[in-house]
């Protein structure tokens, strides 16, 4: 027994816990800590009492005590060293020493878990792949379910490509609520709206209190006419997690509850529900956890327009993901710099296509060409903004996950008044009139937060010219950003609320509205707005070039007035749209009516 437990303790490597140890060789404790002693005593191995470890004196030893076990002995006190430790580290070694194909299968789902849960998603994938290849090849139904269910969708096409393939393969064997439920939620990241939906009802209709099937039905929804189902579904598995006491059960449950109070705008709410989601990713003290909870405060400190504190969460949160080699980091850094680069003007960087490029994601098929459409369109770069949205195909042929439905809408809305598509802002406008009294938002963790509705309607008005809708909208989003403490959403409505009263007829208003804006939109470091919010000083022939904007002329009309090239015409265009931090031709004719 004694030459056991030095087997045992070369197996489990340099250093061993005796807690570890004992579980090991399996001897009642006296007779345990006797041959520990006993191998102390002889120099075998060394012990510290006070962390409860002990190691054997040189590598040299360590080895040669391994070497000296049965195959068959080496290989059980692997598996029952994997089963103790629960690492990558010794499931990978359990795999390696399994000669029995069927076992080894086991033994690589149990790898692919202990690697998900560090962070090496490699590994998972290849883990899992392998004991779907041993499931094919024996028609082992059960062992190819477990397999299905072992990942997670993350947002890659290829893994979340293989996983709803496991799961369809699998399902031939009975249809079960976990099977339902992780083909639904692979379905939702392939954008396969229609059958996740289905899958997820079905999959909950079979097992309400099933964790993953909630999970699915939360994924598959999380749109802002589901915010009631969503609730509900954010009770029910924080209840199941707190009384049971597993916090990665809770957690999802809290983002849950977090994505609800999204589309109604509390922000304190919010705070109080991340404090809770704080805790739950300390007790849990893995990436996935900690992601979360940054993402959100980095969200919530961009609606409030602390812009340097959202700054350095995101660089904390992209620091911890990029380690592990999460898709999603990409994704959720560019949306994040968007929407700060909306208040505090873009980088050169984002405005760049490469910023772009998400690979294979169909998530991003028409997000990465609207989004940079949004971004052109806020740099001034209208032509190029113009381009790229027409390269997202009308809005009625858009496939929307429901979670990012509204948001999507929203940008659009913006991006085609920006630049003059006026029947895509009716049809848009028409979409958001229903979602009155929600802020605009990505659902499903997204947490991309755009301000109130009436924001986005204010500005498809001022575009369509219906100045009176124009100027009531965008007086209810100031009011309502203002109430939930969103002051740099306050500034942007405020602004675009002056130049609907210029236009509307009413300049005293306009000018009283700046002049109280103003030293906010500076305080705030809100550059864009700012220049936007102040007399600006354009050269004599941009003077000219604005007066016959202002009188509706086009550039080749421009270019012809002034007997300059139409390129000249548009250069100079696009300059008084930079200096002055607008986004169209209709603010520089309301600008020129003010000044």
């Amino acid at each position: 027994m004694i030459n056991d437990l030095l087997g045992a303790a070369a197996v489990v490597g340099e250093r061993v816990r005796l807690d570890v140890l004992r579980q090991l060789v399996d001897l009642p404790a006296d007779d345990f800590l006797a041959a520990v002693d006993a191998e102390v005593r002889s120099g075998a191995l060394v012990l510290a009492p006070e962390s409860g470890e002990a190691w054997f004196p040189t590598e040299a030893v360590r080895r040669e005590a391994e070497a000296g076990l049965p195959l068959a002995t080496r290989a059980d006190l692997c598996c029952r060293a994997a089963h103790a430790l629960d690492d990558v580290q010794h499931w990978s070694t359990a795999v390696g020493v399994t000669a029995d194909p069927a076992k080894r299968a086991w033994l690589q789902l149990r790898l692919a878990k202990a690697a998900v849960r560090s962070g090496d998603l490699k590994t998972a994938h290849e883990a899992t792949t392998a004991a779907v290849v041993r499931a094919r090849a024996s028609e082992d139904l059960e062992l190819l379910a477990e397999a299905a269910v072992t990942l997670e969708p993350i947002g890659q096409s290829t893994w979340d490509g293989d996983i709803h393939q496991w799961c369809t393969e699998a399902l031939a064997g009975g249809r079960t609520v976990r099977l339902l439920a992780r083909q639904s939620q692979a379905a939702t990241y392939l954008g396969h709206s229609a059958e996740a939906l289905a899958t997820s009802q079905e999959a909950l209709r079979a097992d309400p209190t099933d964790i993953e099937a909630l999970t699915a039905r939360q994924l598959a929804t999380s749109g802002p006419d589901d915010v009631h189902e969503l609730t509900d579904a954010a009770d029910r598995m924080i209840f199941l997690g707190t009384s049971t006491g597993r916090a990665e059960v809770e957690l999802r449950g809290r983002l849950w509850r977090i994505d609800a109070l999204w589309y109604s705008g509390d922000l304190s709410a919010i705070a109080a529900e991340t404090a809770r989601l704080d805790s739950c990713a300390a007790r849990l003290d893995e990436a996935h956890g900690r992601w979360h909870v940054l993402m959100t405060r980095t969200s919530l400190a961009l609606a409030r327009a602390d812009f340097d504190d959202a700054e350095a969460l995101l660089d904390e949160a992209l620091h911890g993901f990029r380690q592990i080699g999460h898709p999603a980091a990409h994704g959720a850094e560019i949306a994040t710099k968007m929407l700060l680069g909306h208040h505090r003007g873009h980088t050169a960087e984002l405005i760049a296509p490469d910023a772009w490029r998400f690979g294979t994601d169909v998530r991003w098929d028409l997000g990465a060409r609207l989004l940079r459409a949004f971004v052109l369109a806020d740099a001034g770069r209208l032509d190029e903004a113009a381009a790229a949205y027409r390269r997202c195909g009308g809005p009625d042929s858009w496939a929307r996950m429901r979670a990012a439905e509204l948001l999507l809408e929203a940008i659009a809305a913006r991006v085609a008044a920006a630049v003059g598509a006026s029947d895509d802002v009716r049809r848009l406008r028409s979409a958001l009139e229903r979602r009155r009294g929600r802020y605009v938002v990505g659902g499903a963790g997204g947490t991309n937060f755009l301000g109130p509705v009436e924001l986005s309607l204010g500005i498809c008005a001022a575009a369509l010219q219906d100045w009176d809708a124009a100027v009531a909208d965008l007086a209810e989003a100031r009011r309502r950003c203002r109430a939930i403490g969103a002051p740099g959403f306050a500034v942007e409505a405020a602004c675009l609320l002056a130049e609907a009263y210029e236009q509307a007829g009413d300049p005293t208003r306009a000018r009283a509205l700046t002049a109280e804006t103003l030293p906010l939109a500076r305080a705030l470091g809100m550059t864009p707005w700012v220049e936007r919010l102040k007399p600006s000083k354009l050269s004599r022939r941009e003077d000219e070039v604005a007066g016959l904007v202002a009188d509706g002329l086009s550039n080749r009309e421009i270019a012809t007035a002034l007997v300059i090239s139409e390129r000249t015409a548009q250069n100079h265009v696009q300059h008084i749209l930079t200096k002055l931090g607008f986004v169209n031709r209709a603010q520089i004719a309301a600008w020129v009516s003010r000044q």
